[in-house]
């Protein structure tokens, strides 16, 4: 005989209802002189979720089917299944295993007749219903709390206190200095790493991971927008609705900072362990070929040595090789000659079609507002709103590559020649990519020369 348990919901983990369930399924496998071979525990498992898989459940099943266990004790019926379809997997069994018995605590119930399936399957449909309702009630008063801006997280988030809302002025700081680094050219393995050795540690406990800070400081929670089902919240026009707290970072600085951790580029960049290894990996380019040119290290000479490699995936002709040593110092060099010419900028130039996104959401929010007063129906409203966010989604690919461009060149530090040498890796190669796009390396008058200068083109911005 198998023992089934489960809840919806154990937010402590301590798994005291469950365990309440198998003290009486327990008692009523004594009562019945049934032998109790296993015990199926699915705690903080939903039945009703059909993106839900118990595996205790599952298990169970297979049991039943094999002939580990000859029967089911539930503490009820909703314990066990509440999606029809669940229960039917079950019926099926018991039609293949003449002799499996059902029991559970509240009343009842043999699965093996007619009439003890017809009743289940009653039940079980009103369970569902129940289930149903129940979650229309809980997303509907969820949507409402959205769109008043009400903050609602199991866990507090990162920079605030546990009520959810006050400012934990430690942590914010560090959120607030990790967006500059990051502006700034820092790869958040860096910072990951700097918390980690602080001791710092996420809401859940645990220590950082480069994928848990990026998902933290691109969620709109950094701006002070609610979030409502993984995305901004929005009014009935479509307005963004913005939560009762204050937050952590300004609009424009965490715009800025998801232009710069979404850009496609940046995780082609940081495909290695730890970011880039190279002050110019993935800058220099093959004067033959186009592509790329990899970095190999001569491990008896501690040197690395930038080189066109023949490869399946992208191509490569195989016939340039450059000094990495000498490559870095000749770029380092024009580099900060290039811009000890010109003034540190501070702020970002106004993008030029600002407006025009500005307009473009101003219509969509109009077109839904006139929708939802019933001044136009959505045979009118939604092929025009369809076409609205084509333009608006286009607009703002378009702002995130500029804003890109100017977190590098509003964040590059003053007097670039005096701190070049206090920089980490991260930041230098910040500096040089908010000036040059590519360094090209033309082939080799013969091999083995000395290294020649006038082989390298740089590609400015």
């Amino acid at each position: 005989m198998g023992l089934y348990t489960r809840i919806s919901s154990d937010t402590e983990g301590l798994g005291l209802g469950v365990g309440r369930q198998e003290d009486d399924t327990r008692t009523v496998a004594g009562l019945r002189g049934w032998d109790v071979a296993c015990v199926y525990q699915d705690n903080d498992y939903s039945a009703f979720d059909v993106k839900v898989r118990r595996p205790e459940f599952e298990r169970l099943l297979a049991d039943l089917e094999g002939g580990a266990v000859d029967g089911v004790v539930a503490y009820d019926l909703d314990r066990f299944a509440r999606q029809p379809a669940d229960l039917e997997r079950a019926i099926r069994i018991f039609d293949t295993r003449p002799g499996l018995v059902f029991a559970t605590v509240q009343q009842d119930l043999d699965l093996s007749t007619s009439d003890g399936r017809t009743m289940a399957r009653v039940m079980v449909a009103f369970a569902n219903k129940s289930s149903m309702d129940t979650s229309r009630r809980i997303k509907r008063k969820n949507l409402e709390l959205a769109q008043r801006g009400v903050p609602r997280s199991t866990r507090r988030p990162f920079g605030y206190e546990d009520d959810k809302v006050t400012i934990r002025p430690a942590e914010a700081e560090l959120v607030r200095q990790a967006a500059r680094d990051v502006l700034a050219g820092m790869g958040l393995h860096t910072i990951a790493r700097r918390w980690n050795e602080l001791g710092v540690r996420t809401p859940y406990g645990n220590p950082w991971l480069q994928s848990v800070l990026k998902s933290m400081l691109v969620s709109p929670r950094m701006a002070g927008y609610r979030i409502h089902q993984r995305d901004i919240a929005r009014d009935a026009e479509g307005n963004p609705v913005m939560a009762k707290r204050e937050p952590l970072l300004d609009v424009s600085t965490w715009e800025s900072l998801c232009a710069v951790l979404k850009d496609p580029e940046r995780t082609r960049r940081h495909t290695y362990t730890g970011g880039r290894k190279r002050l110019l990996s993935g800058l220099v380019r093959c004067g033959t070929c186009g592509v790329p040119m990899s970095c190999d290290k001569d491990f008896r000479r501690s040197i690395h040595t930038y080189v066109c490699k023949q490869q399946t995936t992208r191509g490569g002709c195989g016939t340039v090789a450059v000094s990495g040593p000498r490559m870095d110092e000749l770029v380092t060099a024009l580099v900060l000659r290039y811009l000890s010419d010109r003034a540190v900028v501070h702020e970002a130039n106004p993008w030029v079609d600002e407006q025009r996104l500005h307009d473009v959401t101003t219509r969509i929010s109009e077109l839904m507002a006139a929708f939802t007063a019933g001044e136009l129906t959505g045979a009118v409203v939604f092929p025009a709103v369809s076409k609205l966010e084509a333009q608006a989604d286009e607009l703002r690919e378009a702002r995130a590559a500029w804003l890109r461009d100017q977190a590098l060149i509003v964040n590059r530090p003053e007097n670039v020649a005096s701190v070049w040498p206090e920089l980490d890796l991260d930041r230098q190669r910040a500096v040089i990519e908010s000036v040059i796009s590519a360094v090209v390396v033309k082939p080799a008058a013969r091999k083995g020369g000395r290294f020649d200068p006038s082989r390298v083109e740089v590609v400015w911005r």
